[in-house]
């Protein structure tokens, strides 16, 4: 895994402050309660000194997958993120989801596939965004509803398999629509 492709899979990264909500539209299928379940997954994946405030959202066999690297389960989770966000903290980025639709779902998991843009920054310097299509998988309980309770254990999938462009700082200012 080479580390500026793994840096480059921007749609883990956010800034310390506040997840950027105001553009998200959900449509027809998505719960009101999955917007309020995303900006905290966000916001855990955005902080660089989260580990089980972020890993406690998946289950135990849960994946993060960014593009072509996917880790399974909560060390080899933690790993990754830290590979694409370092404890650092001098790299920050911004998740502003935007289209939520339901991608899929069966008796027991149900997909959502959320798109938008994440800007990353860098202390002192540059600013670039890349736009991102990410696929979130939760389990139902038994009465078939998705299960949308935060740090609960209920994220089967976080899979970012569209960033574009893939390469990190990239060539698009943030702020450009």
């Amino acid at each position: 895994m080479k580390i500026n492709n793994v840096i480059a899979s921007l749609s883990l990264l956010g800034a310390a402050t506040a997840v950027e909500m105001t553009r998200y539209a959900a449509a027809s299928g998505v719960e009101p309660a999955f917007e309020s379940y995303l900006k905290e997954l966000y916001a855990s994946a955005e902080d660089p000194a989260a580990t089980t405030t972020f890993t406690d959202m998946f289950t135990p066999d849960g994946q993060l997958i960014v593009l072509a690297n996917t880790a399974t389960g909560a060390d080899a989770i933690i790993k990754l993120k830290q590979a694409l966000l370092p404890p650092a903290g001098n790299k920050h980025w911004n998740h502003m989801p935007n289209v939520t639709t339901v991608d899929s779902q069966t008796t027991s998991r149900k997909t959502y596939k959320v798109l938008g843009v994440i800007e990353t920054r860098f202390d002192g310097g540059n600013c670039s965004q890349a736009y991102y299509s990410t696929r979130f998988t939760v389990t139902k309980d038994a009465s078939g509803a998705a299960q949308l309770k935060t740090h609960a254990g209920n994220l089967v999938t976080y899979d970012d398999f569209i960033v574009q462009p893939s390469q990190s700082p990239t060539n698009i200012p943030c702020g450009t629509d």
